[in-house]
C-alpha cells in the first residue's frame, strides 16, 4: 500500500476519534446543563412552596385573631392589627425562625405591620398597584430586588403573597394583603455549589473518557489490514458470523476488496445452506418409503410373506416406488424452488384421482389404527396445474393426517368448485394446532411439541415443500384447527384464464 493510502487512513482514524470525543462531550454538556437546572428547579420550588406555607399559616392565623377579637371589642381591625402586640410578636417570630421578611398591607397597598427583621418602618413599605393585583390573581411572585415595596436596599429576593379578609363588627369586611419576602441567599449558594459540583463532575468525566478513547483507539480501532486479516483467518476456520462493512472505510481501495470478500463469502453460506437442506429434506423424505418397500421385499424373500399374498405386496412396492419416484423428483427440484428456476408444466386433471391413489399409499397404516376416510366418492374436481407438484402436496397433507389423526378417528375430503378457483381441503380428528402455533407451522424445520413426540423422524419440511409450490401456482393454502377436535388444511388453487389457454 502506498504512502498516500496510508496516510489516507490515517487521517479517517483521527476523523473517526474526533467524532467520537464531540459527541460523547456534547452529550455529557447536555447531561451537566440538565441536572443543574433541574436541581436550581426543585430548589427554587422548595423555597417558594415554604415561604407559601408560611404566608397561608401567619394570614390565617391574623384573619381568626381579628375576626375573635372585633367580635369581643368594639374596635375594628385596622385598630387591632395596628396596635395590638400578640399580633406583632407573631409576625416577628414567624419571620425569625423562618428567616423571612413579612409585611402586612391594606387595601390600597399602605403597609400596617413589617417584621423587625426587615430593617425598615411600616411607611417605608408600599405595595404597587400591578403587584396588589398579581397577588389577586394568586400569582407566583418572583422579584430580583425589593423594588415592588420601594425600599432602598434592594437584596435579591423570593416573594408570595396572598389576600384575607376580616368581618368587622358592623357586618363589613375589611380586604387585606400579607407579603413574605424570602432573601435568595440559600438559594444562590445552592446554586455556585451546582455549577461548581457540575464543572467537576464533567472535568472528571472528561478525563476519564479521553483515557478510555486512547485505550480504546490503540487497542480496537486497527488497520484496516488488520481488521481484513483477523476476518478472513475466522473464515477460513468456518466461522461467516462476523462481516465487514466497506463503508467503514475510507479507501476506496479496501471498499473494492471488501465488497468482492462479502460476495464470496455470500455464496459460500448459501451453497452450503443449500445442500444442507437437500440432505435434511432427502433424509426426511425418503425414509418412510424406503423402509416399506424393504420390509416388504425381505418379508418376500424370507418366505414370511405368504405366497397367495405376495401379488398383494409387489403392488405395494410399486406403489411405494412409484410414491419414491414423485419424491426424488420433488426433493431434486427443491433447491429450484429456492432458487426460482423450477419450470411447471400445468394441465387440467381430476384431483380426485390424485387423492385416491394417495390414500391407497397408506392403506395399511389406515386399516392398523381403524381410521375411517369420507369424502373419496365426491363429485370430480378437475383442477390447473403441474400433477406431479400437486401430488406433493396433496401427499404432504395427506401424510400428516395420517401421522396425527387419534387412533379411530376420521380423515374427511372436502372438494369444492368456486367461480374463480378450485378448493381440496383434508381434515382429520385428532389432538389439533394450539393458537399459539398455528402461525408458526410454515416455517422451516418447525414442528410443534405434540409433533415432536407424535413424528420423531420428520425434519418438520413438509409444509414448507407445500408452500414453495403453492407459491409456484399462484395458489393459497390456509389452515384451521380446534384442539382436541380436528385440523383442516386448506388449498385453493386458481382456474385456468383465457390469457393460459
Amino acid at each position: 500500500m502506498s504512502d498516500s493510502q496510508h496516510s489516507e487512513l490515517k487521517k479517517h482514524r483521527r476523523f473517526i476519534i474526533s467524532r467520537m470525543f464531540i459527541v460523547q462531550l456534547t452529550i455529557i454538556s447536555i447531561i451537566a446543563v440538565t441536572l443543574g437546572i433541574t436541581g436550581i428547579t426543585l430548589c427554587r420550588q422548595h423555597i417558594y412552596e415554604n415561604v407559601s406555607s408560611s404566608c397561608l399559616t401567619i394570614s390565617e392565623f391574623i384573619e381568626n385573631y381579628c375576626t375573635s377579637s372585633v367580635n369581643n371589642t368594639s374596635n375594628n381591625s385596622m385598630d387591632i392589627i395596628s396596635s395590638d402586640k400578640l399580633i406583632k410578636r407573631i409576625i416577628d417570630e414567624a419571620a425569625d425562625a423562618s428567616n423571612v421578611s413579612i409585611f402586612l398591607f391594606d387595601k390600597n397597598g399602605n403597609c400596617i405591620v413589617c417584621s423587625e427583621n426587615s430593617n425598615i418602618t411600616a411607611s417605608e413599605a408600599k405595595l404597587s398597584v400591578s403587584l396588589i393585583k398579581d397577588i389577586k390573581k394568586g400569582s407566583k411572585i418572583l422579584s430580583d430586588t425589593n423594588g415592588m415595596l420601594r425600599l432602598n436596599n434592594k437584596p435579591s429576593v423570593m416573594s408570595k403573597g396572598t389576600q384575607f379578609y376580616i368581618n368587622e363588627s358592623g357586618g363589613s369586611v375589611t380586604e387585606y394583603f400579607m407579603l413574605i419576602n424570602t432573601y435568595t441567599n440559600e438559594l444562590e449558594h445552592f446554586i455556585r455549589v451546582t455549577v461548581i459540583v457540575c464543572l467537576a463532575v464533567t472535568l472528571i468525566i472528561l478525563t476519564l473518557y479521553m483515557i478510555f478513547i486512547r485505550r480504546f483507539t490503540e487497542k480496537y480501532i486497527a488497520t484496516p489490514e488488520a481488521d481484513i486479516s483477523r476476518v478472513i483467518r475466522k473464515y477460513a476456520q468456518g466461522d461467516y458470523s462476523e462481516v465487514l462493512n466497506p463503508d467503514d472505510f475510507n479507501s476506496l481501495y479496501y471498499q473494492e476488496n471488501i465488497s468482492s470478500l462479502n460476495q464470496i463469502i455470500s455464496n459460500l453460506k448459501t451453497t452450503g445452506e443449500q445442500q444442507s437442506q437437500f440432505i435434511s429434506n432427502v433424509s426426511h423424505e425418503l425414509r418412510t418409503p424406503m423402509t416399506i418397500i424393504s420390509g416388504y421385499v425381505n418379508g418376500i424373500l424370507d418366505g414370511t410373506v405368504p405366497k397367495e399374498k405376495r401379488t398383494e405386496y409387489l403392488y405395494i412396492v410399486s406403489q411405494e416406488m412409484q410414491r419414491l419416484k414423485i419424491l426424488v423428483s420433488s426433493m431434486l427440484n427443491l433447491t429450484k424452488y429456492d432458487n426460482g428456476t423450477i419450470q411447471i408444466n400445468r394441465k387440467l386433471f381430476s384431483i380426485n384421482n390424485l387423492i385416491f391413489r394417495t390414500f391407497l399409499m397408506f392403506e395399511n397404516r389406515l386399516e392398523k389404527r381403524k381410521i375411517q376416510i369420507q369424502g373419496l366418492d365426491s363429485d370430480t374436481l378437475y383442477v390447473y396445474g403441474d400433477e406431479d407438484l400437486i401430488g406433493q402436496v396433496v401427499y404432504n397433507l395427506t401424510e400428516n393426517a395420517v401421522k396425527f389423526v387419534n387412533t379411530g378417528g376420521t380423515i374427511s375430503i372436502s372438494l369444492k368448485d368456486t367461480k374463480n378457483a378450485s378448493v381440496f381441503a383434508i381434515r382429520n380428528t385428532g389432538t389439533g394446532i394450539s393458537k399459539d402455533e398455528l402461525p408458526k407451522i410454515f416455517g422451516r424445520f418447525y414442528k410443534s411439541d405434540f409433533s415432536r413426540s407424535q413424528d420423531k423422524t420428520g425434519l418438520g419440511l413438509g409444509l414448507d415443500i407445500i408452500r414453495k409450490i403453492l407459491r409456484l401456482h399462484n395458489a393459497q393454502i390456509s389452515v384451521s384447527s380446534e384442539e382436541n377436535v380436528f385440523t383442516e388444511f386448506s388449498v385453493s388453487l386458481p382456474k385456468k384464464s383465457e390469457e393460459q389457454d
